[in-house]
């Protein structure tokens, strides 16, 4: 196993953890500037690194596939990306928590859906828990965690779509920011006529520009752990990769219960038990697999 790989993945995935505090630190920027800025500057800083690491992302733009897959993709992407930070800046940040728990196990349905996978009797049964725990929530907390599952719907086919494209990372996601950045142009311009745009609108105070940098910033911090991913995807396992994927949700859920002081009530302790058992039934499950393959 590469140590650097395995670096990689930690940090990717608590970059992603603690990201919540960066987005809640803008919660004064309207949320639609926000998701423009981050899709608009992580288009340009993927196209520097594919400049810096001679990688040649105009091909994709010849291929009639590459704009049936990754423009979907994009647009699924940002809308992931959108839904995210206008939950953080509403203190929804438990529930987007819950989102990235839900899903390995959304990735597993849509497995089955769309790849024909087959499912364990593990997995069948962690499914079912995590559908006890969200219909015990839905009951007990009067309202249905829709972000929750929007976030790891839209995520899950994401991925799929990444799975069904198996393009090169980073031109992929270069790709895939350019499709909706006219969307983000439009954004911008719209709220500049408006009077409503807050990046380069006043640079008088020291606050002022550091929510401008923040803002420039979006691209970046965007790019990083992606680009972190695909480093740590090419050369660990994907078991070790899957357990690291925890990491995440629970700085996510740390820091909404602990520094934001969100509510955790009892049917969110019953919700996230039921998803946490499920994850810990699948972990094991496929620990246990590839230790069983890697003897044969």
């Amino acid at each position: 196993m590469s140590k650097q790989g395995l670096i990689a993945g930690f940090a990717c995935y608590f970059v992603w953890g603690i990201l919540s505090i960066y987005w809640k630190s803008l919660d004064e920027v309207n949320s639609y500037e926000i998701i423009a800025h981050r899709i608009l500057w992580c288009c340009v800083v993927t196209f520097v690194v594919c400049k810096l690491l001679h990688i040649d992302v105009l091909r994709l733009f010849k291929q009639k596939r590459a704009w049936c897959i990754l423009v979907p993709a994009g647009f699924l992407c940002a809308l992931n990306w959108g839904l995210y930070i206008a939950a953080v800046n509403a203190n929804h940040i438990i529930e987007c928590s819950m989102g990235s728990y839900l899903n390995p196990l959304v990735n597993m349905l849509f497995g089955v859906l769309f790849f024909h996978e087959r499912l364990s009797v593990v997995e069948i049964i962690a499914i079912v828990l995590c559908g006890v725990g969200i219909l015990y929530f839905t009951v007990d907390y009067g309202s249905f965690p829709l972000i929750a599952i929007v976030l790891a719907v839209t995520f899950g086919l994401y991925g799929a779509l990444k799975k069904k494209g198996a393009y090169p990372p980073v031109s992929a996601i270069a790709f895939e920011s350019f499709s909706v950045t006219p969307i983000a142009l439009v954004i911008l311009v719209f709220m500049a006529q408006q009077g409503t745009l807050t990046f380069l609108s006043s640079l008088s105070t020291p606050h002022d520009i550091v929510v401008n940098i923040m803002l420039l910033g979006a691209g970046a911090v965007t790019a990083f752990p992606l680009i972190l991913f695909a480093s740590a995807a090419n050369s660990i396992p994907l078991t070790t990769l899957g357990f690291l994927q925890y990491i995440s949700p629970t700085i996510q859920l740390g820091i909404g219960v602990f520094l934001f002081g969100e509510e955790f009530s009892m049917a969110h302790a019953v919700c996230m038990t039921c998803i946490w058992i499920g994850l810990l039934l699948v972990a094991l499950h496929s620990l246990r697999r590839s230790r069983t393959r890697s003897v044969v």
